[in-house]
């Protein structure tokens, strides 16, 4: 197989078994278009999903509800509580099956019952229009700093909020969105290989739990930032380039966000203990091996194999050593 036909069922592959499936885009499309009716239009999707970087299946999405108010910085609750009652009365007349609809100190999250692809639910965070823009025009934002997690360890965050009360910080999510996009309309492999790293990435995490610490939006950025300096690559050379330079990229907090030059978004790598990062590194090099053996694929079904390996992690069981028993010698009933 030639490198070109390799791409494409690389491609196919990632579009068939990784990306969010047609009736759920549908789903999400009628479901933001509702809630967007309901906030009168003044509002954004934020995150991988806008980008379209997102993997199968998308269990949620955040929404961000711009105002220009600068005292809901000091007083979220006052908003969000009056965006809930809204939501509440406007949900009751909607043919869209809820869960629930409640509140967090910074957001309004809303479950739906009626998912293609079993739970899903919304955020919607409100957030202050700043005057300052983007190299693109566009507004900046101050956000709350959960927007920054994703919706696990968001909920891990909220709980110990009274320890630590919750911080707002200057974001750019217009901009990542103006960006990815750019990137996609030049060259669509930059999805499909975000994706296909990304997909990686998530059977990694559901093999190693909480202990495999590397980051999706970190994986998606080295992506972005390959395919900025290589325009014209292709899914298989931007994985394996990718792949090779995660070490680089593990040693030190180096990607600058978008918003704030002194803000790293990669600023959890300096906390990594040894274990973690020796964890991430190890998983790296077996996927790194399976994806340099691609050009080299007899075929379709091979290619399929291999990259149905990479997308399959499975975390080794402990090895259980029985304590060795020591021999005993019956007693003789002659000895004395």
């Amino acid at each position: 197989m030639d490198d070109a036909t390799i791409n494409k069922v690389v491609n196919g592959y990632v579009r068939d078994h990784l990306s969010p499936k047609p009736e759920q885009r549908a789903y999400i499309a009628e479901k933001y278009g509702e809630l967007k009716g309901f906030l009168g239009g003044v509002c954004f999707r934020s995150g991988s999903y806008p980008r379209y970087t997102a993997i199968d299946p998308v269990h949620d999405l955040d929404v961000i509800y711009p105002v220009t108010d600068v005292t809901v910085r000091d007083n979220p609750s006052a908003l969000v509580n009056q965006l809930l009652a809204q939501l509440q009365e406007q949900y009751k007349n909607s043919p869209t099956k809820i869960k629930r609809i409640y509140t967090q100190t910074h957001s309004v999250t809303i479950e739906l019952a009626d998912s293609p692809e079993g739970d899903f639910s919304i955020d919607v965070v409100p957030a202050i229009e700043l005057s300052a823009k983007n190299d693109y025009g566009q507004a900046l934002y101050s956000v709350p700093e959960i927007l920054r997690l994703n919706h696990h360890n968001r909920q891990r965050r909220y709980e110990n909020a009274a320890e630590r009360p919750i911080g707002w910080i200057k974001s750019d999510p217009r901009g990542y969105i103006k960006a990815a996009s750019d990137l996609n309309d030049a060259n669509g492999d930059f999805r499909h290989a975000a994706k296909l790293i990304k997909g990686w990435r998530h059977a990694c995490k559901m093999a190693y739990k909480d202990d495999f610490k590397l980051k999706s939006f970190h994986i998606e950025q080295t992506v972005r930032l390959y395919f900025e300096a290589n325009p014209d690559c292709s899914t298989v050379e931007a994985v394996t380039a990718c792949l090779e330079a995660l070490p680089d990229y593990l040693e030190n907090a180096q990607i600058p966000d978008r918003a704030d030059n002194d803000r790293l978004i990669d600023e959890y790598v300096d906390d990594l203990t040894d274990t973690e990062r020796n964890l991430i590194l190890r998983l790296q090099t077996e996927a790194l091996a399976i994806v340099r053996q691609l050009p080299a694929s007899s075929d379709e079904d091979d290619v399929v194999d291999k990259l149905e390996t990479l997308t399959t992690v499975t975390k080794p069981r402990p090895v259980v050593t029985t304590p060795a028993t020591r021999a005993v010698t019956p007693r003789q009933p002659w000895a004395r």
